[in-house]
Order: structure tokens, then C-alpha cells, then sequence
């Protein structure tokens, strides 16, 4: 990208950081038909990374040009002003502004694993360098902070050289480290903790919790996070796919779930509840999703997650529809029932305020919440950290794209943390939940190259 180019860009950002007294994001995008988001995550295993649908969205991010890391119950709230405050004199060349990304953890009431400690209770950066690859083609953005005692010519001299590190030719890597040791509860004790939530059920505490299990690897090299991602990329379905990384940590996952995805003001989100395995022949694998899409227990499970998210969003939203039967959404190794819902936000609203209203739905707590999540913490074992929280991107004109951290690792440089888990009901039975967390394990195991020998 053209030094000088960039240098005009930021001396109209420093013009208007000296006027107003503040930082102003500057940001310009080039077409680059050339770079490949995938390629350059494998070559640097670094930064972020994004593979979405509906709609397809590929982003890699590297280098981070602004930070914010916020606590506790406001949070997001925190982030939404800081980020819209920062961009309220954007200066903006070319067709792309600034954009965002990042996540948060699952609980903040939650002590912090040590494994967890780099990922804050919301952490959001502003990569140096952004390529986006949409229906639009592939685009590589510019994103700088201008100071008001900023030196516009240091700042492009440095964007320059940070954009020739893109081009880095790839670390090796051993790419097989072995297992030293694989740490799990073992089954029945887990099915235990699923016959609690059962008798909590029955007694009318609770009408659904989710638990869900973690399983640590110590291993005798660092894993690939790159080759760890081309392979979830090459068997993705209907995935989307992520990768975060934190002070030598990758928290990484292929998932199926949505949580709100936000398009001038038109969100989208889908309730995503009720599972059932893939089975190795199209005419049988039809016949378990016609069992599911019948099944009275795993139909009881998806509506209560319907019911949750019409009503979290309905202060903050207008013309809000749902779907009023489920649908299958196939993945490599499970289907799920899957109801789409839509709405509008209303003025005053973000998408970030949406996220706040919704997580966590009880795809991934419980019903009622509140005391879903209080027996998650008195049971489940372990801290979630940011698995089955919301991972994503919001752009300075308010867009953006959140999914739920699920089918996840974290990756540290001698270990890594496997997370699954499943919705509990009335009528469920520990045996058939175990199973189904070894089904939604299966696909990340056989990806990190983990996968029982």
C-alpha cells in the first residue's frame, strides 16, 4: 500500500485529533485480489480469524492498532461507547470503515483457570491490518489511531512496514505433537452431575441446564494453529469458524450457532437447540433428522430457547418474526433443530445491546437463567473461560456479526482445552448426553489430530 497514500489519510485524522482533543481512527482499503485470508492465518498464526456464512465473510486480522478490555456486568456497554466514541470522526478512504474484533468470557462471576488469564472478561482490538473477503471481492484495510500528538509521517513509515511482515514467509512448526497425558472426569461422574440437574428438574428449580464437559491435553510440542484451521476449513458444512489469539494462547472453534449478526439496523439470529448424530447412509442419516424434527423431548428443548430469545430481544427491537417450525442444520458429525428469527433494532439500540439481552441463551445455560447459571457454577467443575460466550466483529457504522463460541479449543503452547456440552430436560438420560458431548467432541478432536488412537 502506497506510503503516501496513507500519509494523507492520516494527516486529515491528526487535523482533526489536534481540533477536537481526542483520537480519530483512520482507516484505508485497496482491493487485494491476490491475499488470501486462510493463507495468511496459516502462514502467521496470529491475529484473528473469521469464516462465516449466510453471509460468507473471511477476515484475518493482524497487528492491533487499538485495544479495549473491559469488566464485569457493563462491559459491553463499556466497549459500545469507548468504540463509538472513538469513531465519531472517523476519517474513512475508501469503501470500508473501521472494524473490531473480538469476545468476551462466558461468566464474569466465574474464577478466572489460569489457562484463561490472557482473554479479559471482554477484550476487542483494531488489527493494524485487515483483509476482508465478501461477495465483493477481497479488500485489505489500513486501521490506525491518530493521537493529537501523533506524527502522521512515523505512523504511514510504520503502517509500511507492518505491511510488508504480511507477507512473512511461514514458521515451521512440528506439525504431530504427541499426548503426554489427557485429562477428563470420567463418565460416570460427569452422568452424575447430569442426574443432579435431573432431580433439580423434577423438583421444578430449573426446566433446562446446560453442562458441558472439558477435556485438557498435555502435549509434548506446540500444535499448528494454522494447519489445525485449514483442516476445519476443508470439512466445515455449515460451520463458521474462528480463531482469537492472546499472548501465545489461540482460542479456536468451528461452531454452528449464530448468536446476532446486525445489518444496517436488520438483525438475525436463529435459536439452535435439539441434537441427534450423523448417520454414515443418506437414507439413514434422513431418517434420524425426521426422528428429531418428531421428537417431543428435543421439540420442548428448542422452543424454550425460541420463547428466550423473542422475549430478550423484544425491548430493544420492532418487527420481530421467527420461524414457526424448525429445520435441520446438518453439520460433519451432528444435526441440530434450527429456527431463523429476524427484527429491527430500534433507534438508540446496538448490536452490542443485543448481545447484552441475549447471552446467555439457554443453547447454553439454562432456563431460568439465572439459576441455570448458578448451578452451572456449583457443578460443572471447571471455568468456561471464553467457550460458549460471543466471539465477533462490529464496524463503525454499527454492523456486525456475533457467533457462540462453541465446538471450541483453547490452545496454549503445551496444552489444549477441549469444551462440549449439551442441553439437559426432562426426559434426558445421562448416558445418551454423554454421548452426545462425545459426538460434538469429535469434530475438533479429529481436526487437532487429538482423536482416541
Amino acid at each position: 500500500m502506497n506510503e503516501a497514500a496513507l500519509l494523507s489519510v492520516f494527516e486529515a485524522a491528526h487535523q482533526l485529533a489536534l481540533k477536537h482533543q481526542r483520537p480519530v481512527v483512520a482507516v484505508s482499503s485497496r482491493p487485494a485480489p491476490n491475499l488470501d485470508p486462510l493463507v495468511l492465518y496459516e502462514t502467521h498464526r496470529q491475529g484473528f480469524f473469521w469464516c462465516a456464512h449466510s453471509p460468507g465473510l473471511a477476515l484475518f486480522g493482524l497487528g492491533c492498532a487499538w485495544q479495549i478490555e473491559a469488566t464485569g456486568p457493563q462491559r459491553l456497554a463499556e466497549v459500545n461507547r469507548h468504540w463509538f466514541a472513538l469513531c465519531a470522526d472517523a476519517v474513512i478512504d475508501g469503501a470500508h470503515p473501521p472494524l473490531l474484533l473480538g469476545g468476551m468470557r462466558f461468566d464474569t462471576q466465574q474464577p478466572c483457570a489460569p489457562h484463561w488469564a490472557p482473554f479479559a472478561d471482554a477484550s476487542f482490538h483494531l488489527a493494524q491490518w485487515l483483509l476482508s473477503e465478501d461477495r465483493d471481492g477481497r479488500w485489505l484495510r489500513c486501521q490506525c489511531v491518530v493521537e493529537p500528538g501523533s506524527d502522521p509521517a512515523a505512523l504511514a513509515r510504520a503502517s509500511v512496514a507492518a505491511h510488508q511482515q504480511l507477507f512473512a514467509s511461514p514458521r515451521s512448526l512440528a506439525s504431530h505433537p504427541e499426548v503426554i497425558e489427557r485429562t477428563a472426569l470420567p463418565a460416570p461422574q460427569w452422568q452424575a452431575k447430569v442426574a443432579n440437574a435431573l432431580q433439580a428438574i423434577d423438583s421444578g428449580e430449573l426446566s433446562k441446564v446446560v453442562l458441558a464437559r472439558h477435556i485438557e491435553y498435555q502435549l509434548d510440542a506446540a500444535l499448528d494453529s494454522g494447519a489445525v484451521m485449514r483442516r476445519l476449513h476443508e470439512r466445515r458444512n455449515s460451520s463458521h469458524l474462528f480463531a482469537l489469539h492472546r499472548a501465545g494462547s489461540c482460542f479456536m472453534g468451528a461452531t454452528p450457532e449464530r448468536l446476532l449478526s446486525c445489518r444496517e439496523g436488520h438483525l438475525s439470529t436463529h435459536a439452535l437447540a435439539g441434537s441427534a448424530r450423523r448417520a454414515p447412509t443418506s437414507e439413514e442419516d434422513q431418517q434420524v433428522g425426521a426422528g428429531l424434527l418428531a421428537d417431543p423431548k428435543e421439540l420442548h428443548e428448542h422452543q424454550l430457547v425460541v420463547q428466550t430469545i423473542l422475549q430478550g430481544l423484544s425491548g430493544i427491537v420492532s418487527d420481530l418474526q421467527a420461524a414457526t417450525r424448525p429445520e435441520l442444520l446438518k453439520l460433519a458429525t451432528v444435526q441440530h433443530l434450527s429456527s431463523p428469527i429476524s427484527a429491527r433494532l430500534v433507534e438508540g439500540c446496538s448490536l452490542l445491546d443485543g448481545i447484552q439481552a441475549l447471552h446467555p441463551t439457554p443453547a447454553v445455560g439454562g432456563l431460568p437463567a439465572a439459576t441455570a447459571m448458578a448451578f452451572i457454577r456449583r457443578h460443572e467443575g471447571f471455568d468456561r473461560g471464553w467457550y460458549a460466550a460471543p466471539v465477533g466483529w462490529l464496524d463503525a457504522r454499527g454492523n456486525g456479526d456475533f457467533l457462540v463460541a462453541l465446538r471450541s479449543a483453547l490452545m496454549t503452547p503445551l496444552h489444549c482445552h477441549l469444551f462440549a456440552g449439551c442441553g439437559i430436560v426432562q426426559g434426558s438420560r445421562p448416558a445418551d448426553e454423554y454421548e452426545e458431548t462425545q459426538i460434538k467432541l469429535a469434530s475438533m478432536e479429529q481436526a487437532l489430530h487429538l482423536a482416541p488412537r
